[in-house]
């Protein structure tokens, strides 16, 4: 299918879905407090559904084009206790009168609210938003965040063999995204193309990707996008319950696991704890012709976190360790030009690797820990609230290579890095005045790494920084506005060798310091129709590594070379989103223009680097003029009651603008279908649901031609089918779930894997997901 169809298809769809039921009904009514006062903003949503609005100014709201259904009705406001109510339209309009009680909500509440609740669609943000729910991640749990993430629009994956994986969001990854754990930003060594996010892929309960610039409340770095990865809320009911989760994968024989625990006693009223441990151990993965050596691996897990909360005031505490131990195909070290040259040409490994689950070298060994502290006070004012995050990280991370001494491999890794890192953040969310309200806050980070191995990629340093931002939002009817700025610094004190690789330890200080800013509208211009455009510029400086590399990177297996002469990067962006909610359809589009002054790239040198440890393809760090545009989107519609279809899409056009060619690493145009099929209720299955899906990637034809040590690989097409009902044993719901990817076993090659030159992606895989609740656990 080419680009061309797809846009045609997308636009089918949207005709499609613009047409409103003939039967629609009419639910309205008024939001007050327990006085009687009208309460303006509040965010109405219809549970299960992307159907939302928010009362104007005299508290009325509207829905005008229901379909003749029963409804659950959520009302929710900062200060207030969210209230939820059921309707049912099949006996004609309703008008519903709520009066809200007071009452403080929980942090994370604050935060997704201030900018617009994701169950609100069609005035959520004024960029495009993504969301995963915890039914929707049920489908997805044990594989890693990228893989969670990969179907969603304008979302790709960076992969490193079958076991690393992480997310690209309109072309952009790694320091120009952050990923907020649980409240905290995740501080790891996001700067490795094959350094996949420290999640534990069974602790999020929701997941949330906004796609586009947010610099101003998340700083530095936050250039292509944010990434928030919620666990379930502490228990606020007496009682104790939790859930068992048991996956089987046939590619790579994998098996995974989660027990969750949570409680609320009966004696202390708001407080809620809950523990969790999950583990994974997978054998070597293999594609449709061959198995690819040495890549198993295994990953524990665990966390836990408690907390208490009232009517002006809460606290928590969440404390996780993850820590994994992945190998590297062997096939990727070589140890001459002429073996480098003849495996890309040969195009799969030289020799047959049994399978089996051993993990030799070269391999990698990760561990990260994170302590949040996280707090919030309303001082008295309904709506005005301060919020103080503490986080404390430590990240380990252990590379090492293939070079034996003697026949045996060395057990001191090729690099040892060990990062620490402290951060607290201070958000202050003002009383509504009239129509708006102001968010001012404060950020300060603290970071060193230390280096415990022969070898420096990259160097020992120690960085500080610090911001301040304000931002304010204006809504009456119809329309919300938005408007913000922040400052940052960054501080830097590094330790290289005087001369790439050689010479004794200098220290090079640096200082970078700049303005973000955005500002963006949202025009609900029909009931069902809203449009958004924002307008934002964020920087980051020059990380670590494309400052100071110079040495062999062996997950990736190249050798990769800094530039110390690179300054900070910025980027000029403005978003456009369209959004259409009904009873039957939603529809999600966004098109957007980036354009950045001092893109930094790693770009492929003409000869490789040839080492004790073999020879590499070698990669330097550049910087030059950029402009990344394109459109994504995502349609979803209900044909009939049990029949249900959807299509997302994402293309992307990256240009070298400093030098007037196509910029290198650049996903290529994709196409996901699917449809869904609601089976009726027999016996004890309920619940039951056949999808199938359907993935088109195209073949990136727009790259600088010649530069690289192979070409893009051809097009695929990939089908996958998932099964899912619920069993009910006695009094419990037991969920089952049978995924089949890859149907067809298609040999195929993705542009953005580290392994093209080498080898294919994984083939075919079934997997069995079992999950069953415990005690009292509600899913909410």
């Amino acid at each position: 299918m080419s680009a061309i169809q797809s846009c045609r298809l997308l636009l089918a769809a949207l005709i499609l879905i613009s047409v409103t039921p003939a039967n629609a009904q009419k639910l309205d009514g008024v939001v007050t407090d327990a006085v009687g006062e009208s309460i303006p903003g509040v965010q109405i949503f219809l549970q299960g559904t992307s159907i939302g609005t928010v009362t104007d100014k005299a508290g009325r709201f509207e829905f005008n084009t229901l379909e003749l259904s029963s409804y659950t009705v959520v009302f929710k406001f900062i200060g207030f206790r969210t209230a939820s109510h059921r309707v049912d339209l099949t006996k004609g309009d309703i008008t519903l009168n709520i009066a809200l009680v007071q009452e403080a909500i929980e942090i994370a509440e604050v935060t997704v609210t201030a900018e617009g609740t994701t169950q609100s669609f069609l005035t959520r943000a004024p960029v495009a938003v993504s969301t995963l729910s915890p039914e929707e991640l049920s489908d997805v749990r044990g594989q890693s965040l990228g893989e969670t993430l990969a179907h969603l629009p304008g979302i790709t994956t960076l992969t490193t063999g079958p076991t690393i994986s992480k997310p690209v969001v309109r072309g952009l990854h790694s320091d120009r995204l952050v990923i907020m754990n649980a409240g905290v930003r995740q501080e790891g060594q996001q700067w490795g193309g094959e350094h996949a996010p420290e999640i534990d892929p069974f602790s999020p309960d929701r997941i949330e990707v906004v796609r586009g610039a947010a610099g101003v409340e998340y700083g530095v770095g936050a250039i292509g996008g944010v990434i928030r990865i919620e666990p379930r809320e502490l228990p606020d009911r007496p009682g104790y319950g939790g859930q068992l989760l048991i996956n089987g994968f046939s590619n790579s024989g994998q098996g995974s696991g989660s027990l969750h625990v949570e409680g609320s006693p009966q004696s202390i009223q708001g407080l809620g704890w809950r523990v969790q441990t999950s583990g994974r151990a997978a054998g070597d993965a293999h594609t449709p012709d061959y198995v690819l050596g040495n890549t198993a691996f295994r990953e524990l897990n665990g966390s836990g976190a408690v907390g208490f909360h009232n009517s002006r005031f809460g606290v928590e505490s969440f404390v996780s360790h993850f820590s994994t131990e992945l190998g590297i195909f062997r096939g990727s070290h070589i140890n001459t030009i002429e073996g480098l040259l003849a495996a890309i040409e040969l195009g799969r490994p030289a020799v047959a690797y049994d399978f089996g689950y051993d993990i030799d070298v070269p391999k990698q060994e990760v561990a990260h820990t994170v302590l949040a502290l996280k707090g919030h006070w309303q001082p008295g004012a309904a709506g005005s609230v301060l919020e103080v995050k503490y986080g404390l990280q430590r990240n380990s991370r252990k590379e090492y290579d293939a070079h034996r001494i003697g026949g045996r491999p060395s057990d001191r890794p090729a690099f040892d890095l060990t990062l620490l890192s402290q951060s607290v953040d201070v958000k202050y969310r003002t009383n509504p005045t009239g129509n708006a309200f102001a968010v001012f806050g404060a950020s300060g980070l603290t970071q060193g790494n230390e280096n415990g191995s022969l070898g420096y990629l990259i160097p020992n340093f120690r960085a500080l920084t610090g911001g301040l931002f304000a931002r304010g939002l204006w809504s009456k009817g119809t329309v919300n506005l938005e408007a913000g700025t922040r400052f940052d610094y960054r501080w830097m004190r590094a330790f290289p060798r005087e001369f790439q690789g050689t010479g004794s330890f200098e220290k090079d200080v640096r200082r970078f310091n700049s303005l973000s800013g955005v500002a963006s509208a949202i025009w609900q211009f029909l009931p069902s129709w809203s449009a958004a455009v924002n307008l934002g510029t964020a920087w980051r400086p020059p990380n670590m590594s494309e400052l100071y590399s110079f040495g062999l990177h062996h997950g990736t297996a190249q050798f990769e070379i800094g530039d110390r002469a690179l300054g900070a990067e910025r980027s000029m962006s403005i978003d456009g989103t369209l959004r259409h909610a009904s009873g039957r359809a939603n529809l999600e589009v966004g098109i957007y223009v980036n354009r950045f002054a001092d893109f930094i790239y790693l770009f492929p040198e003409a000869e490789p680097t040839i080492t004790i440890r073999g020879v590499f393809p070698t990669f330097s760090y550049r910087q030059t003029d950029a402009r990344l545009a394109g459109i994504d989107g995502l349609v979803e519609y209900s044909l009939t009651k049990f029949l249900k279809a959807g299509v997302s899409g994402s293309m992307v056009r990256a240009r070298d603008t400093g030098n007037d060619i196509d910029l290198i690493n650049m996903p290529a145009d994709r196409l996901h279908l699917h449809a869904a099929f609601q089976l009726p209720d027999r016996g004890a299955f309920n619940s039951s649901e056949v999808e199938l899906g359907s993935l088109h990637v195209t073949k990136q034809t727009r790259f600088p031609a010649g530069v690289d040590y192979a070409d893009p690989p051809d097009g695929y097409n990939l089908i996958e089918i998932d099964l899912r009902t619920s069993i009910n044993v006695g009094t419990t719901h037991v969920d089952v779930g049978l995924s089949v990817k890859n149907i067809f076993n298609t040999s195929y090659r993705d542009y953005l894997s580290r392994y093209r030159y080498f080898v294919d992606e994984p083939g075919r895989t079934a997997i069995l997901r079992v999950r069953l609740p415990l005690g009292t656990y509600n899913d909410r």
